[in-house]
């Protein structure tokens, strides 16, 4: 019997394993030529500012009707004053255009009010720049019932959404060939209250419309996508991988992380396409904005913040980590000036260019923001070199920027934190980490239960070291306490059901919209006759075995043992309240909050009336505590 359960828990976790592991990662995505982009042209890169644009993304805006009314204020100062002075050919302006949160920043809905402000001020940045290229975040979508839904204020209250309340493609013509930008509106349809709108959902009618875009793009120079989530955080009803629509992309510019809180303020990644993947830190706390210029069919890019100057991009020689096979990656081997935009509402008294800290020249203006030097690049054949700028403006604000760069088309690796995060599938990791935890959970005590004399698996041998025997020790106490519980029916199938439970029943019945009753599942939720695929859940899953579960299994072997210590006169029955009810009450209090506040403050109070997770399971907490109790009482008292 214990082989036989040994070995079917082991295929269990495997099978999880080897069944999510290939879709973690884009592992052999290959790169295949169904659109053709236009051939570059052989013209070296020299002192002409032809086949030059640049243009400017801001992200996460987050205009609050509760929370810093300077947001909308700055965004128009931006406009009225550095956008005047970059001059961009039009603006991005990738998601979250509003906050949509209410006062105590739990709950979510949609206000008119901050779609008027946005409304006010985009339109006279509008009217600055020329074109103002808007797209839904997820916070645009929250409670909102359908796109053609009278909530959906994207739709009025934007700049391109009277006309494209969807993805859209955007062209961008020059005398020399065209660009072209496809927005892509990745928020569920209907959108829930948050929380659960923090992963994009793709239907097959938005797929479908995206292929049209993508046909649209045959001959251009360059395709560059934009949208709301990064594509590590995007979900297809199809099952195909956004990342596929996308393999003939140059860039894509993405918001929504915030960098994580600053925790990693350059999010980056470079995807086995070729496809750069770049994630915008937030106008809402920091005021970043980032310029971006296609100089000869190569993108470059730099983050600023509001109000600094000047701003320096540096367009030839690319920055080595992030050469695209999109791009004409042999330009800067034949190229024959160094060429740098310098942005500053003051005149450039002094632009200096250092290769690998050695002085090579002053760079000289051409038009416009555009300086260039003149250099050799054959001297950097072999190798990466570190290209240095140096700038200062009649206002004596001076500013130093540095790169890395390489003449070879082999660039340097990103991060790779950074580029984890945007690279792998979460959904899919998030969904691999929450069954293994739950078969690991299962398979321990199935483990422990098939076992007669758990003193056969304590950890034993007279070669174990003296330091390591207060940890073999420590284990081997904890493996007596589990085969405690495990040997209890009464325990051990209500605490093997609620995992099992937790990773296939409802977790509650809430309005997940406005008016609208939905059901939530940790594998998607259905809501006004429509499914939107579980992806956030998994990490609440996760939070639910590691914060209760085991915490629970823990405590009920532990309390079993003290009891059992007790009766034998090896405990004080004073030292319950210390070993076993300040432990319990600590388990109790953390499982009514969360059931109370969570998703209760997000949903109503249904979320909790109708919970079998978060609710259920503080009464299932209480059942086995007086099951242990009664137990160890009647081992007692025979």
């Amino acid at each position: 019997m214990k082989s036989i359960t040994t070995v079917l828990v082991v295929l269990m976790v495997f099978g999880l394993l080897l069944s999510f592991s290939p879709n973690i990662f884009d592992i052999g995505e290959e790169k295949t030529k169904e659109i053709t982009q236009k051939k570059h042209d052989k013209e070296a890169m020299g002192a002409s500012p032809d086949k030059l644009f640049w243009f400017v993304q801001v992200s996460d805006i987050h205009i609050s009707k509760f929370y810093d009314s300077r947001r909308a204020a700055d965004l128009l100062q931006f406009c009225q004053e550095q956008l005047t002075v970059i001059k961009p050919d039009f603006v991005i302006a990738s998601g979250d255009l509003t906050d949509a949160k209410l006062p105590d920043a739990r709950g979510s809905r949609q206000y008119i009010e901050e779609w008027t402000a946005y409304q006010e001020t985009a339109q006279k940045c509008h009217k600055i720049v020329g074109k103002w290229l808007d797209i839904r975040g997820n916070h645009d979508d929250f409670d909102v019932p359908s796109e053609d839904h009278e909530k959906n204020y994207f739709r009025n209250y934007s700049i391109q959404g009277s006309n494209h309340p969807n993805s859209y493609l955007y062209q961008h013509n020059k005398p020399w060939g065209r660009y072209s930008f496809i927005a892509m509106d990745a928020c569920p349809d209907p959108g829930p209250r948050r929380p659960f709108n923090f992963f994009g959902y793709i239907n097959n009618r938005k797929t479908k419309r995206l292929i049209e875009h993508v046909k649209q793009t045959n001959g251009s120079n360059m395709t560059v996508w934009f949208g709301h989530y990064p594509t590590s955080l995007i979900i297809m009803e199809n099952g195909t991988r956004i990342r596929s629509l996308m393999r003939n992309a140059a860039a894509f510019l993405c918001g929504h992380l915030h960098t994580l809180a600053g925790l990693i303020p350059k999010m980056h990644a470079r995807h086995n396409t070729g496809m750069l993947e770049l994630e915008l830190g937030d106008w809402k706390d920091n005021r970043l904005y980032r310029v971006l210029a296609i100089d000869h069919d190569m993108i470059s890019f730099t983050d600023e913040r509001l109000g600094h100057w000047p701003v320096i991009l540096v367009t030839n020689p690319k920055h080595a980590m992030y050469m695209s096979d999109e791009e004409a990656l042999d330009k800067p081997a034949n190229s024959t000036h160094i060429r740098i935009l310098v942005f500053s509402p003051d005149e450039i008294t002094k632009a200096d260019v250092y290769i690998d800290n050695m002085y090579v020249g002053p760079a000289h203006h051409v038009q416009g923001p555009l300086f260039v030097s003149p250099w050799q690049p054959h001297k950097y054949n072999n190798g990466v070199h570190n290209l240095g700028i140096v700038v200062q403006d009649a206002a004596k604000r001076s500013r130093y920027v540095t790169q890395p760069f390489t003449i070879d088309t082999k660039g340097l690796a990103l991060p790779v934190i950074p580029a984890f995060l945007l690279i792998a599938n979460i959904h899919n990791l998030a969904k691999l980490l929450f069954w293994f935890l739950v078969c690991t959970y299962i398979g321990v005590l199935m483990l422990l239960r098939g076992c007669d004399n758990i003193r056969t698996i304590f950890i034993r041998g007279r070669y174990i070291p003296p330091i390591c025997r207060p940890v073999v020790s420590f284990i081997n106490s904890w493996l007596q306490r589990l085969w405690l519980v495990s040997r209890i029916s009464s325990l051990f199938y209500p605490l093997v059901s609620f995992a099992l439970y937790i990773g296939i029943g409802p977790w509650f019945v809430a309005e997940i919209l406005e008016g609208h009753f939905g059901v939530v599942f940790i594998w998607g939720l259905y809501v006004k006759g429509s499914f939107i695929p579980g992806s956030l859940a998994y990490l609440y899953g996760i939070f639910q075995i590691v914060a209760f579960n085991v915490p629970m299994l823990l405590f009920l072997g532990y309390m079993i043992q003290f009891l059992q210590e007790e009766s034998q006169g090896r405990r004080s029955s004073k030292d319950r309240l210390c070993c076993i009810y300040v432990p319990l009450s600590a388990v109790l209090v953390l499982s009514c909050y969360i059931a109370m506040v969570e998703f209760p403050i997000a949903y109503g109070s249904s979320a909790m009336i109708m919970g079998p997770v978060r609710t259920g399971a503080i009464l299932l907490l209480i059942i086995l505590v007086f099951q242990a109790k009664k137990h160890a009482l009647s081992n007692q008292n025979s």
